[in-house]
């Protein structure tokens, strides 16, 4: 069942419930691959410096690693924000607490402000790493940055889509989740369970979005109650650069040590792939609760867990 949506600003950001960036005009999912795949014309020269490199047998014979003369070829290419051009990102100050600014502007600078930080410190984190790298897996290191920043913003613009004032501190707050998501995982920091807020809901507004590492959205709401007493769900999916795939296994409903694996309502949703950019929807019947020896006491919430639980909707 689709529904219109928008996502729910919550400052803090422990939830990974972000939202992020001025309304910003959305990127294709043909842009997208284009970025990826070129990573603008810096990414571009540094691909034929590659071709070049290798065809001047540069890469140290038996060891695939490639000389320094090569390496040095294809030049790191730091995030720019749309938002912010004209410069690599950089540090810059901002309020604590975005949400509490008085002013929409002044909300949307708030949350510009601390995505472009988290960008300066990805792009620190990047270059070390880039510093050691071979050529071709300094062009990879770029065209997976460019294409991850394209894919920032559509994901970004298709979560918030009202048409109100909101949808720009809404867009603004997702782009920060998404810095800080990458950076996270670039790092190597899992983060703890995001406790989000459910919603029965059809108003986008009051969606709470979870980012994936990898920078896909994931929100659910409550469509309706079935014959058993139970409550079917419908999961939404707004796919990153890499895309994402479904697996039901990984949403469920969780209380303590009860757990209603559902039943997927529809075709069976299972290792569909969400291409990049696009949002897909699919429902789950979780027709057990009843069984919920903690129901009423408001205790469970609706689990996505990859392995990790990684955020639950209460």
């Amino acid at each position: 069942m689709s529904k219109s949506r928008m996502g729910w600003p919550a400052d803090g950001h422990g939830s990974r419930a972000v939202n992020g960036g001025v309304a910003m005009a959305a990127v294709s999912v043909a842009a997208i691959g284009l970025l990826a795949g070129c990573g603008g014309s810096s990414a571009a020269a540094g691909g034929s410096a590659t071709a070049a490199a290798s065809a001047a047998g540069t890469v140290a014979a038996g060891t695939g690693a490639a000389t320094p003369a090569a390496s040095s070829a294809v030049a790191f290419i730091p995030v720019t924000e749309p938002f912010d051009p004209g410069h690599p990102a950089r540090s810059v100050s901002a309020p604590a607490n975005c949400g509490a600014q008085e002013t929409t502007l002044a909300m949307e600078q708030c949350y510009q402000n601390k995505t472009e930080t988290a960008d300066a410190a990805i792009d620190s984190v990047r270059q070390a790493s880039f510093t050691a790298a071979s050529a071709a897996q300094r062009a990879a290191i770029n065209a997976a940055d460019g294409g991850w920043l394209a894919a920032r913003t559509t994901v970004c613009d298709k979560a918030y889509q009202t048409g109100g004032t909101i949808d720009g501190i809404n867009i603004t707050s997702c782009l920060l989740d998404e810095s800080t998501a990458r950076l996270d995982a670039l790092k190597g920091i899992t983060p703890p369970e995001a406790v989000l807020r459910s919603t029965d809901s059809t108003s986008p507004s009051d969606l709470s979005w979870y980012t994936t590492p990898e920078g896909s959205r994931i929100a659910m709401t409550d469509t309706q109650g079935d014959s058993a007493g139970g409550v079917i769900i419908a999961w939404v999916i707004i796919a990153g650069a890499d895309g994402f795939t479904v697996n039901p296994a990984q949403f469920s409903y969780r209380d303590g040590t009860f757990t209603d694996t559902g039943k997927v309502q529809g075709p069976d949703s299972a290792g569909h792939r969400v291409a990049p950019g696009t949002e897909y929807q699919f429902s789950v019947d979780y027709s057990r609760l009843s069984a919920d020896p903690g129901a009423g006491k408001g205790s469970g919430g609706w689990l996505y867990a990859p392995g990790t639980p990684a955020a639950i909707w209460r």
